[in-house]
C-alpha cells in the first residue's frame, strides 16, 4: 500500500476531468459535461481521506469526517462530514459515483453534510437509487433530509427536465447490530461486516421512534485487501475481533489532554458542569496509546489514523508524540492521515 498526496495544482487541472487517473490538460469544449451514467470511474482501488478532522468543529485545515473506498469499479462512502460532496470534487469524483453509504453514527460531525450530499447529487442528475445503511435512525434521517428539501425539489424538477422523485434514489436502512460481528453488505466487489463499538457506554441513551442509538465499526473485505474503520469507539473488544489480520485500519484519535483542558476552561468559565462530556471523551475515544493497543492485539498490517480530535481552535498536532505514543505498543507502520491523502 502506497499513499499520496493530491495536491491543489493538480486538482486544479485534473479535478473537471477526471475521477483520480487522467492528466490530460484542460481543453476548451462547447460539449456538456458528461451525465452521471457516462462518468468514468478510476481503474485502480484506492481509498481516499475525504475529511480527516474530528468535530463538530468547523476547521481551516480538516473537512468533517467521511472516507471514499473505491474498487472494481465501485464507490463506497463511509460518513459524510459537512464538506464531504466538495471534497468528493477535489478528489476528481462526483457524488453520482456513489453507489453505497455507510454510517458510523449520528453524531453530527458524520452526519452533517448529508442534505448538502443529497441535493447536489441529485441535481447532478443521479438516476441509480444509493442507500445509505446505518444504526438505527437512518432512515429516519434520511426520509427527514429529502423532506427538508422538498422545496427545492420543487423548483428543480421544473427547470431541469428529467430529474426524478428525489425520495424514488435516496433512502436510509438501519441495520441491528451488536458487539458480534455480522454482514450487513454484499455486492460483486465487497462483503461488509459491523460491530456495535464502545461510543455510547457512558451514555443513558433514551429508547426513541427508531429504538436505542448505536455506534458502529465497519470492516470492508475487499478482493485485494481488507479495511477497518473505527468510527468513533473507545476502547473495545469487538472493534479488536473486527480488525483481526485487516490489511489496514483506519482509526479514529483523541488529543486528550487538549480536549479536556478546554472543557475544564469552559466549565471555570461558565459554571456549567462538563463532566459528563469529560467522561464521554476519556472513555469513548481513543488516545495514541489506545490506538497502538488496538493495532497490535487485532495484528493488522498498517493503521492510519484520521479523526483527529483536538479542542476548538487548536489545528497543530505533535506528530512525533502521536506516533511515539502508537509504537509503544504497535510495531508495524502508521500514518497519520490529511485531507485528501489516497491509500
Amino acid at each position: 500500500m502506497h499513499r499520496r498526496f493530491l495536491t491543489p495544482v493538480f486538482l486544479a487541472v485534473v479535478a473537471p476531468f477526471m475521477t483520480g487517473t487522467s492528466t490530460a490538460a484542460p481543453q476548451a469544449t462547447s460539449a456538456p459535461p458528461a451525465t452521471a451514467a457516462s462518468q468514468p470511474r478510476p481503474a485502480t482501488d484506492r481509498l481516499v481521506m475525504l475529511g480527516t478532522g474530528g468535530g463538530p468543529i468547523p476547521r481551516v485545515g480538516r473537512s468533517q469526517p467521511a472516507h471514499l473506498v473505491q474498487a472494481g469499479g465501485k464507490a463506497y462512502l463511509i460518513d459524510v462530514g459537512a464538506g464531504t460532496a466538495r471534497q468528493l470534487v477535489r478528489a476528481g469524483v462526483r457524488p453520482s459515483i456513489v453507489d453505497a453509504v455507510f454510517i458510523t453514527h449520528q453524531h453530527l460531525d458524520h452526519t452533517a453534510g448529508i442534505m448538502e450530499f443529497v441535493a447536489l447529487d441529485w441535481t447532478d442528475r443521479r438516476q441509480a437509487p444509493v442507500v445509505f445503511y446505518g444504526p438505527p435512525g437512518t432512515r429516519q434521517l434520511v426520509t427527514d433530509t429529502v423532506g427538508a428539501l422538498r422545496t427545492g425539489e420543487t423548483l428543480f424538477r421544473l427547470e431541469i427536465p428529467g430529474l426524478p422523485l428525489m425520495a424514488s434514489v435516496f433512502s436510509g436502512k438501519d441495520i441491528e447490530v451488536t458487539t458480534t460481528a455480522r454482514e450487513v453488505y454484499r455486492d460483486e466487489v465487497v462483503t461488509v461486516r459491523a460491530v456495535e463499538n464502545s461510543h455510547y457506554v457512558t451514555m443513558k441513551l433514551p429508547m426513541t421512534e427508531h429504538g436505542i442509538d448505536r455506534s458502529y465499526s465497519y470492516r470492508f473485505d475487499l478482493p485485494a485487501r481488507s479495511i477497518v474503520f473505527t468510527g468513533d469507539t473507545g476502547p473495545s473488544r469487538a472493534v479488536e475481533d473486527l480488525a483481526k489480520g485487516a490489511d489496514l485500519l483506519v482509526s479514529e484519535m483523541i488529543d486528550l489532554e487538549s480536549v479536556v483542558g478546554a472543557l475544564r476552561k469552559r466549565q471555570a468559565a461558565t459554571g456549567i458542569d462538563q463532566q459528563p462530556l469529560i467522561d464521554h471523551m476519556v472513555q469513548e475515544h481513543l488516545t495514541p496509546e489506545n490506538v497502538g493497543r488496538l493495532a497490535a492485539a487485532a495484528g493488522v498490517r498498517k493503521v492510519v489514523i484520521t479523526h483527529i480530535g483536538t479542542s476548538p481552535g487548536i489545528e497543530a498536532i505533535n506528530r512525533e508524540a502521536i506516533l511515539a505514543d502508537v509504537h509503544k505498543h504497535y510495531a508495524g507502520p502508521v500514518e497519520i492521515s490529511e485531507d485528501l491523502a489516497v491509500y
